[in-house]
């Protein structure tokens, strides 16, 4: 009877639940203005309404000043990214003459067709090399200007894997070009030494150096003209980087790992990257979240990587970046498997994943803001279609900032149902309640029980 009781005051209690008015815990305003014309608005999402919502952004909603609720699409944040490559210009040599004792001046025409030079290249088989030079353009070939005073091309492959045989010039329209080098041909030292020494019994009484000095010239196998060209890759999805909370590392010396405790803001999360101080390393990682099984909550692995460092001569490689699919947790847990070796030296954690938009198209004259954060809102069914088309169309979007939040001053307070079925305590005043109440009909069976044994007792005598 007493749980047939409570069931049905809980039963009683759904449509009061049921029914609730939904309550947003903060508001933020929208810093837009109308600027004459129509638009549509990208208000980027941040950590604190990331914080404060649910999965799925369901308790997410735009209103206006008269309180209406305004159709939205949840977009995730791209970006297109601009790419410069060098492509070559068409040109011809005309003529290379001797300027004096040491320079040379060398003519050039780009091609009728080819783009304006942005660039050239000197193309020459040596190595260990320092020259100058000086870039002239002009449309007719008599009447010069000058583009580049004082470039340098050189090769140090003597003391490091170090060149430039590229000059860059301003922008310019020339079809003649001239490039004049100061000094075309160097003076070297021979590789090897001549030494000779003259001895008396044994003993030098005078020695002598001779150093052999080269006429080295600069053997120009081309000149290349190139001009750059920009060019726009497709959209992808925006990679953010976002601080955490908190971390605590702790050495579990029974498993050989480093435990990573990571709090975050539940951002849209898809990986973590270490800063790691160690020099050379290799170890597997993994990083796990709480999923609740019940009322058990386990960790479970979501990603996995093998965080590495190898820093030897010319070799510097590091990999310290663990990815998973997105999540929005409070809560992640990073394992480190050391084996027998020493535990990492982490100095830093940082976090990466998805940047999120609302967009949606306001009205001139009206003001907007965002409230979130409901434990009773549902998804939203809008009607986004007019958003889309733009978007296919090619239209973009504005992006506008949030202002300061507010706190709501007070939510009432309802009963939550599904909140109160999943709660510790209602489950374990349930089993409390069952417990007694089996115990309760355990004792009145036996009491039964007992009662029928001596009733069988009395039968003889009775007989």
């Amino acid at each position: 009877m007493i749980a047939r009781s409570l069931l049905a005051a809980v039963l009683l209690q759904a449509p009061a639940a049921a029914t609730a008015t939904e309550a947003y815990r903060y508001t933020r305003p929208i810093e837009w203005r109308g600027s004459g014309q129509e638009e549509l608005l990208a208000v980027p999402l941040d950590s604190r309404i990331y914080a404060a919502t649910r999965s799925g952004f369901v308790d997410v909603r735009i209103f206006d000043q008269e309180g209406a609720e305004i159709p939205y699409l949840l977009e995730k944040a791209v970006e297109t990214r601009n790419v410069n490559s060098r492509l070559p210009s068409k040109s011809e040599l005309l003529t290379l003459r001797k300027k004096g004792a040491k320079a040379i001046e060398i003519n050039l025409n780009l091609d009728k067709d080819a783009a304006p030079a942005d660039g050239l290249t000197v193309v020459t088989p040596l190595t260990n090399f320092e020259y100058r030079l000086q870039v002239f353009g002009s449309d007719d070939g008599k009447n010069w200007s000058q583009l580049v005073k004082d470039a340098e091309i050189y090769d140090y492959s003597r003391y490091m894997r170090i060149s430039n045989r590229d000059v860059p010039l301003p922008a310019n329209r020339y079809r003649r070009f001239k490039v004049l080098v100061e000094a075309a041909v160097q003076t070297r030292e021979a590789e090897l030494l001549e030494l000779t020494r003259k001895l008396r019994a044994g003993k030098q009484i005078e020695r002598s150096e001779k150093v052999d000095l080269h006429r080295v010239p600069l053997h120009i196998e081309s000149i290349g003209f190139w001009h750059n060209r920009s060019e726009s890759l497709p959209k992808k999805e925006k990679t953010i980087l976002y601080p955490v909370a908190a971390f605590k590392i702790s050495q579990d010396a029974e498993k050989h790992t480093t435990v990573i405790a990571v709090t975050t803001q539940r951002e849209p999360l898809t990986g973590f990257r270490l800063e790691i101080g160690t020099r050379n390393f290799s170890r597997a990682a993994v990083v796990q979240i709480p999923v609740r099984h019940g009322i058990e909550t386990r960790m479970e692995d979501i990603g996995s990587a093998t965080l590495e460092a190898l820093h030897f001569r010319e070799i510097d490689r590091r990999q310290t970046v663990v990815t998973f699919p997105e999540q929005r947790r409070d809560h992640y847990r990073i394992i480190i498997r050391n084996r027998d070796n020493p535990p990492l030296d982490i100095t830093a954690i940082g976090a990466f994943g998805r940047g999120y938009n609302l967009l949606f198209l306001p009205q001139q004259d009206s003001t907007y803001s965002i409230r979130y954060g409901s434990d009773k809102a549902g998804q939203p069914d809008y009607d986004i279609a007019p958003i889309r088309e733009l978007l296919r169309r090619g239209y973009k979007s504005v992006s506008v900032p949030l202002g300061a939040e507010t706190a709501a001053v007070s939510i009432p307070e309802t009963w939550d149902m599904a909140k109160l079925l999943n709660s510790k305590l209602f489950l374990g005043a349930v089993i409390a309640l069952m417990v007694a109440v089996l115990g309760w009909s355990l004792f009145r069976v036996g009491r039964r029980i007992e009662q029928l044994t001596q009733s069988v007792d009395l039968m003889p005598t009775l007989l």
